[in-house]
């Protein structure tokens, strides 16, 4: 029909991944000795890949896969020394909220809750030698983010976080489970940053 202009709308991909770096400042010490908390604590660097659906402007899912690695070692008055190295495991189904704030830069908040995988190396040197030791579990993990996001193209975007990170896994030292020497619940201020594209 003469004079009528069609427009065609290229269709949006619900799916998109993401993925991301971390860095993460540890809020408690990694071990609890007798009873005490003297051990160091261990910040982590993390990585991450996330598949996301998006439901509407608004409203996505995600399931994130990540691990994170961290080591730290502690001079006990020249007598002795503590090295320490934690290695986690996750998996994690979550939900965000994404607000527009102009054409290209948006903000979000977002929930994870899952499982992990934590694993402690230790090595104690004194005096009369070296000692080393071992424990992992599996627990419970959860997380908040807020952030934001900048659009680059139609079909990849930027973005910068704040994370807090947790986790309920506590694993014995060489099977020592909820005895004299296991791991703590540990919580994590983490900064993430990182990209995602649409296939």
């Amino acid at each position: 029909m003469a004079g009528t202009t069609y427009t065609v709308v290229e269709p949006t991909n619900p799916y998109s991944i993401e993925l991301g770096v971390g860095y993460n400042f540890a809020a408690r010490d990694v071990l609890r000795i007798d009873g005490v908390n003297e051990s160091p604590k261990v910040d982590t660097l993390g990585v991450d890949i996330t598949g996301v659906y998006t439901v509407n402007e608004n409203s996505s899912f995600n399931l994130r896969f990540g691990f994170a690695t961290g080591s730290d070692d502690t001079h006990y008055e020249d007598i002795a020394k503590l090295d320490a190295r934690v290695n986690n495991f996750f998996l994690m189904p979550g939900y965000r909220y994404t607000h527009p704030m102009g054409e290209y830069v948006s903000g979000f908040i977002g929930v994870n809750a899952g499982v992990i995988n934590e694993s402690m190396k230790l090595k104690l040197t004194d005096e009369y030698g070296s000692y080393h030791a071992h424990g992992s579990e599996f627990g419970f993990a959860y997380s908040a983010e807020v952030g934001l996001r900048y659009r680059i193209s139609r079909h990849f975007d930027v973005f910068l976080a704040y994370q807090f990170f947790g986790s309920t896994a506590e694993p014995g030292i060489n099977g020592q489970d909820r005895s004299s020497i296991h791991g703590r619940e540990q919580l994590y201020h983490s900064v993430r940053a990182g990209m995602s594209f649409d296939f």
